[in-house]
């Protein structure tokens, strides 16, 4: 199911006085839009225009346009389920591509998936097939790319502890197969936040367990995300990172403590249920957002001491 990647050869650089957007359509085979406002592509449903957007529905494409960008210096954000992102207002000032591939197959107890391929998709494919290892994903709202990035996990497990292998693009426009070492992962953390590399595919090493209790957990797990998660206010997730050191602490509790829950800035609101949370009430601007996010951080710095790190990744123009 997952093919092999015929990569398009990318033979135009970008020179002065050639046409951006002519560059990118000669080489990606037209698809590519001006002016596309990216609220609706994100969980938050916040963000202005981005100057070109591009959608890849497979590896090739997808790996041209990442070292399109790359060998002609032009700005570009790789964007997957958008699910713990802010775009600014003033939109994206470069070249969105939205990661549309999103192919998986299931092979003993391996599971293999291109990069944008939706963790709950994995989630109910591998239950389906008896395999135990993907229930802490259940209810998170993003791509095997997004979730290899930030090492994404909740109920004490993340992506770390399944993922096997991977098929990266690097920027010297070489692919390469690495395995879970090669990431560096940490508390939400791998080195791609620090190196730009693309990731094509990923392979996960799950265990044969028994379908009705991984069933059961998986249920357990998104009634717990219900309780505490907005159902109906678009969101980001968390805004910052639990502490870790020199002992664990929940950034929501300090933020309770701290007396923010349910303050508010224009649209942007602090969650009830979960002071870690900022909701768009329905006219959030990314502006209201940023502000209530710096009001909560300050809070937390002046009442515990404590430099809270942020989670969201804020996108500016």
């Amino acid at each position: 199911m997952l093919k092999r990647l015929d990569f398009w050869r990318v033979c135009f650089i970008l020179n002065k006085g050639v046409d951006e957007f002519a560059l990118l359509q000669a080489n990606l085979g037209g698809g590519v839009a001006r002016s596309v406002t990216l609220a609706p592509f994100t969980s938050f449903g916040i963000g202005g225009p981005a100057k070109y957007f591009f959608r890849a529905g497979d590896p090739g494409r997808l790996a041209t346009a990442f070292y399109l960008a790359i060998t002609n210096k032009l700005n570009f954000f790789v964007l997957g389920g958008g699910s713990n992102i802010l775009f600014s207002d003033e939109g994206y000032n470069g070249l969105v591509i939205k990661d549309e591939c999103r192919e998986y197959v299931v092979s003993g107890d391996v599971v293999s998936a291109q990069s944008g391929a939706l963790l709950n998709d994995l989630v109910d494919a591998t239950m389906k097939d008896s395999l135990s290892g993907f229930e802490f994903a259940a209810g998170i709202p993003g791509t095997v790319g997004g979730a290899i990035y930030g090492n994404a996990g909740a109920f004490g497990k993340s992506i770390a502890d399944v993922l096997e292998s991977a098929v990266i693009y690097g920027i010297d426009g070489r692919v390469k197969i690495v395995k879970n070492g090669y990431f560096e992962f940490g508390y939400r953390y791998s080195r791609l936040k620090d190196k730009p590399e693309l990731i094509l595919s990923a392979s996960f090493k799950l265990e044969a367990g028994e379908r009705s209790r991984i069933a059961d957990k998986i249920k357990s797990y998104l009634e717990l995300r219900k309780a505490k998660h907005p159902l109906t206010e678009g969101s980001a997730g968390s805004v910052f990172k639990n502490v870790k050191k020199p002992k664990l602490l929940s950034a929501g509790k300090l933020l309770e403590n701290a007396g923010l829950k349910g303050l508010r800035i224009g649209g942007a609101e602090v969650f009830k249920k979960h002071c870690n949370i900022i909701v768009n009430t329905g006219s959030a601007t990314a502006a209201d957002v940023k502000k209530l996010a710096r009001i909560m951080h300050d809070k937390v710095l002046e009442k515990y001491g404590v430099d809270l790190e942020y989670e969201l990744l804020v996108i500016e123009p």
